[in-house]
């Protein structure tokens, strides 16, 4: 058995970036990805909410298939700790947080945007090459998480969505 962990930050305000996000836009863009998760990550193609409760939402995320696999769905517990992150619970153990924080100038130019990824897999031997490519296509699916929900909630801020 070996977990898989991985993360990727990027700066959700770089320099040159237009409209400038809000932490309340940030944390509300992060809110409509629990419901809407196909609106940020393009291999999600619809999002089921299945219960709310007062910071908690479960939901089943379903999943395009991809590399002559067929599309799956998850049922996930999402988890929002205002304004810093949210955590998605799996069934198999598997944790995704997604985190706002703060740079060096403690402005809103200096905010970043990280996803932590803990993935499980019973079948896989730690320091396999099977372990090392999944690392690697984990490292590579979280840059483009983060960086595809990054453009959405500046598309949607654009469109005064967030506001």
């Amino acid at each position: 058995m070996v977990n898989i962990h991985c993360a990727y930050t990027e700066p959700i305000n770089p320099s040159g970036a237009s409209p400038i996000l809000s932490r309340d836009q940030v944390w509300r863009g992060l809110q409509r990805k629990i419901r809407k998760a196909q609106d940020f990550v393009p291999v999600i193609e619809g999002t089921d909410v299945l219960e709310e409760k007062e910071n908690e939402v479960t939901r089943v995320a379903h999943f395009k298939g991809a590399e002559g696999k067929p599309g799956h769905q998850v049922k996930e517990i999402c988890k929002s700790y205002y304004p810093t992150k949210v955590d998605f619970w799996q069934p198999s153990g598997a944790l995704i947080t997604n985190t706002v924080s703060d740079g060096p100038g403690l402005t809103e130019h200096d905010y970043n945007m990280t996803y932590t990824f803990e993935w499980r897999y019973p079948d896989v031997q730690e320091g396999s090459d099977e372990h090392k490519k999944l690392q690697k296509q984990h490292v590579d699916m979280a840059k483009m998480a983060v960086h595809s929900s990054i453009e959405a909630l500046r598309r949607m801020a654009s469109a005064g969505e967030l506001d």
